[in-house]
């Protein structure tokens, strides 16, 4: 315990202490099972995961009837992202108590979480028969509906538990995403509009997890606890995990720049704002929370503001290769391929994980800004180091073929990169790269006619059907294609899965 802060240190020494002079007396089991239970809520109010395991397993076996503990042993479990002995426990607690509100509710989630939707729809009907807990239920059935795509279903079970539990606010979140997706968007924006960052849900009376909650000594173990989570994707548990954690040590920058993370990768956009910019007024050289401010920017389409975070992040962490490789894409879309090949060249020389994404980005920079000597020797490194990559054949062929630069151009070479292209899938894409192959060797008949059909292919509402027609038209008067891209190709705005735009 010599690396605990002193709170958690004095917590579990003082409970350790309680529990040997219980061990010390020789008591009956159900006692022992008691003081080991108790133990074990001393461990899991600390995030002591494997000991508080322990602890609740000798205290199941020593009482068998007490439900407190494969009770709290299943909070502990699914606190921890461990899913199928959190149902166990969780189970087991259950066939002790088939009524008991806070064990349905629990057990329901988690059923819930595990995508055993029938069981969970089950487990909450029953926790609807008690009306105190009628709102709890709803909610959860709220939940599931939505989760199966049966969005009148959601927006009934929602609309019930805000009549129950008027001031449960956070619900109006998920009620407007169900009005949104079958088209009534003026409800949508209501709910919106009357949501509330601070709202809850409606609650159920759990005197056990109170006594759990009371036990917890520290802010930085509630941090540990969401980083654990939010580290095996559970960033439902990371979000109130890094919440409470803020709300223990209200100073906490840290504490507050996860809990904006966590909202963030819960799609809370709005809320995850609010928190990331409280974060950096309390304390601006948290590169990581400019970052994800950026990624929020960039959700939006904003890629002025998304760009100053980024730089933000890169004057306090110049190696962060996300924030390089952000930035480059969003200067990319602002049309700065130089300095958007500057910070990819950055990035690849920092990430030997990811060598051919960020060559596949530098070469698409290097293209874009027309400097063909530079593409083709990025392409050329990155066939090297992807020999079957469909991309660095596809762009590799289109440079050699369309290059203005003589050291670049080699219409045989692209036209036998196109010819086994198109050989091997005849998709309008690799139509118009043996076209251009075609065209830059002089067969001006046959580029005409595979022209033709990626055109017939592509259709004309086809971002790309201006650019197909204008070589199209060059191949008719016996010329080559001048460009393998269109200057507003999609190729050329990229935008990374993190920070994809959020649907209107």
């Amino acid at each position: 315990m010599s690396a605990f802060e002193p709170a958690v240190r004095n917590a579990v020494a003082a409970s350790r202490g309680a529990f040997d002079r219980v061990a010390g007396q020789r008591p009956a089991p159900v006692q022992l099972g008691e003081a080991y239970g108790d133990l074990g809520m001393t461990y899991q109010a600390q995030d002591l995961v494997e000991p508080a395991a322990v602890a609740y397993a000798n205290a199941r076996r020593l009482a068998p009837a007490d439900k407190r503990w494969p009770y709290l042993q299943g909070h502990l479990f699914n606190d921890a992202a461990r899913l199928p002995e959190a149902i166990e426990a969780f189970e087991a607690a259950l066939a002790l108590d088939g009524r008991d509100p806070a064990i349905l509710q629990s057990l329901g989630q988690v059923y819930a979480q595990t995508g055993n939707l029938e069981r969970a729809r089950t487990l909450f009907e029953q926790l609807g028969q008690n009306p105190k807990t009628r709102a709890a239920a709803a909610t959860g059935l709220g939940k599931i509906a939505l989760t199966a795509r049966d969005y009148r279903g959601a927006i009934a079970h929602f609309e019930e538990a805000l009549r129950l539990s008027p001031s449960s606010s956070k619900l109006r979140q998920p009620l407007a995403t169900a009005y949104q997706a079958i088209g009534e968007r003026a409800r949508a924006a209501e709910q919106l509009r009357r949501y509330s960052i601070d709202g809850e849900e409606p609650p159920i009376e759990d005197p056990v997890v109170e006594v759990l909650s009371a036990k917890v000594a520290a802010s930085k173990v509630l941090l540990r606890r969401g980083q654990r989570a939010a580290k095996s994707g559970r960033f439902d548990l990371a979000e109130k995990a890094f919440k409470s954690a803020a709300e223990a040590d209200p100073t906490s920058a840290e504490a507050v720049t996860n809990h904006g993370i966590a909202l963030a990768n819960l799609n809370r956009d709005d809320e995850a704002r609010q928190r990331l910019q409280l974060a950096l007024r309390m304390d601006d050289s948290i590169a990581l929370a400019h970052l994800s401010l950026g990624v929020l920017h960039d959700r939006d389409g904003d890629d002025a503001a998304a760009i100053e975070q980024y730089e933000a992040t890169l004057r306090h962490e110049p190696g962060n290769v996300q924030a390089l490789v952000y930035l480059a894409d969003a200067q990319m879309r602002r049309g700065q391929p130089l300095e958007a090949a500057a910070h990819y060249l950055a990035a690849k020389q920092k990430n030997t994980l990811e060598p051919a994404r960020l060559l596949h980005s530098l070469a698409l920079a290097y293209i874009r800004a027309g400097r063909s000597v530079d593409a083709r020797t990025t392409l050329e490194e990155g066939l090297a180091l992807q020999p079957n990559s469909r991309f660095f054949q596809n762009a590799l062929a289109r440079v050699l073929a369309t290059a203005s630069d003589a050291r670049v151009r080699d219409a045989p070479r692209a036209l036998e990169m196109a010819e086994k292209l198109f050989g091997a899938a005849r998709v309008p894409e690799f139509a118009e790269t043996h076209a251009m192959a075609l065209a830059a060797s002089g067969h001006y008949k046959k580029a005409i006619e595979l022209q033709q059909e990626a055109i017939n292919t592509l259709g004309a509402d086809s971002p790309s059907a201006r650019f197909a027609a204008d070589n199209l038209s060059r191949y008719r008067r016996n010329r080559p294609a001048l460009s393998g891209w269109a200057s507003d190709d999609p190729a050329f705005f990229p935008r990374s899965p993190a920070a994809s735009r959020r649907s209107a």
